[in-house]
């Protein structure tokens, strides 16, 4: 008998030697699912194991881990969580951003009228008021999600109040064309926030689902540069709030394994083949990539795509503002541009522009003062690769499950687990070990 002391040297004796071995199912799912191993049903077996969940005592559990341990204990703590969600979804949750009269006040105009929702968010929520006696005709006000589930991880996870951040302290900063902050509030205590901006009504939101053209590729590309070089270094006092410890880096990998059998199950039927094999190694490797050395750090939006983009259709409307700032981060800068290119077109087209992309990326850091050489933009861009994966697990959980949503994160876990094989991502991440 061998006894080795982990879960990958059990797998790798097993892949590479001929011996049999009792392992968990997830560990082992990316090599099932590539034929290099076989799963043996042995009647009468029972290898049952007896699991605690601990945690720090006097500290409340994060909605997501109740929900997690009321799935373990069984199907009535179950039911009893989603009756509890359901009853709480009767009424909307306090969310002052809706009340018209508060809306007036806060941007002392005369009076504020509730025109409807705009957009898809999957997080929060974008309310259109018509305003009088202000000089804006109209705003717009971000809003949490009304589900209560959803509003208390988007605190937990740091999500909104890192939009707040950046319209109150970050925003002047950078040169990034985004819409205007009129008022920002934020009570944790009562899990609301409200963002009052300038309505860029005659802008249009773009759509993860059609093509991005050359010209808006073009265009995001300079939004980028025009975020990242301000930025560059990440030495301002007010960008040291988004800095992640390593303690959050380890918990993020934790994470990471925990939600993606959940990902794979809700997503199941949407993924493709050669997807899940890479979404089973990255999260293997994901404690590498996370801790990884980063070159020059600087600001990262972190989900810049498409969906957070909105195209001018006037004369008078910028061509390009940047919306949707809640996983605001300081990492490699980089990644944006990989995660645009990596999601917002077709792989074969990806590759053809992404070199041009990149080169006109570097040119525009350069009127910041930023020399970035050709070599370690590639080198650092092919393993942002993999922040698209990162997010497309993560999202698929902690969002409002719609049909939208859900084709939507297939889709950019579909195109960044390409993009990440064509760019040999994780056999460069290996590499680092």
């Amino acid at each position: 008998v061998l006894e080795l002391g982990s879960t990958s040297a059990v797998r790798a004796a097993v892949v590479h030697g001929n011996s049999p071995t009792v392992i968990s199912r997830l560990a082992v799912a990316a090599e099932v699912a590539a034929g290099q191993l076989v799963e043996v049903d042995v009647p009468g077996l029972s290898v049952a194991r007896q699991l605690r969940a601990v945690w720090p005592a006097g500290t409340a559990l994060p909605s997501l881990a109740r929900e997690l341990l009321d799935d373990i204990r069984g199907p009535l703590c179950l039911r009893a969580r989603r009756a509890t969600r359901e009853a709480a979804s009767v009424s909307e949750p306090t969310t002052r951003g809706l009340d018209p009269a508060w809306v007036a006040e806060q941007i002392g105009a005369e009076r504020a009228t509730f025109d409807g929702f705009i957009g898809t968010g999957q997080i929060g929520r974008n309310a259109r008021f018509s305003i009088t006696g202000h000089e804006a005709t109209s705003v717009v006000v971000k809003v949490p999600a009304d589900d209560p589930g959803v509003r208390q991880i988007g605190f937990d996870q740091g999500l909104y109040p890192k939009e707040c951040l950046f319209y109150r302290e970050i925003v002047d900063l950078v040169e990034v064309r985004t819409p205007r902050p009129l008022a920002v509030d934020i009570d944790p205590a009562a899990v609301d926030f409200a963002l009052i901006l300038e309505d860029m009504a005659q802008s249009e939101a773009g759509d993860q689902f059609t093509e991005a053209t050359d010209d808006e590729l073009s265009l995001a590309v300079e939004q980028a540069a025009r975020l990242h070089g301000p930025s560059w270094g990440a030495g301002h006092a007010a960008l040291q709030e988004l800095r992640g410890g390593d303690e959050g880096r380890t918990a993020m990998a934790g994470i990471l394994e925990m939600f993606l059998p959940m990902c794979l199950d809700r997503l199941d039927g949407r993924l493709d083949d050669d997807t899940i094999p890479v979404l089973h190694r990255f999260v293997e490797l994901a404690s590498l990539w996370l801790h990884r050395e980063i070159a020059t750090e600087g600001l990262v939006h972190a989900d810049f795509r498409p969906d957070n983009f909105l195209f001018g259709r006037t004369d008078d409307a910028p061509p390009l503002a940047v919306v949707d700032w809640q996983t605001l981060t300081i990492g490699a800068s980089v990644s944006d541009v990989a995660y645009l290119l990596g999601a917002a077109i077709d792989p074969a087209r990806r590759r053809e522009v992404e070199h041009d992309q990149l080169a006109t990326y570097r040119d525009l850091l350069a009127g910041y003062g930023v020399e970035y050489d050709a070599e370690t933009c590639w080198a650092e861009y092919a393993l942002a690769a993999l922040h698209g994966i990162v997010v497309g697990i993560t999202a698929t959980i902690m969002a409002t499950e719609t049909e939208r949503g859900n084709n939507l994160f297939a889709l950019m876990l579909n195109r960044h687990a390409r993009h990440a094989i064509d760019v040999d991502a994780l056999d460069r991440l290996a590499a680092l070990a």
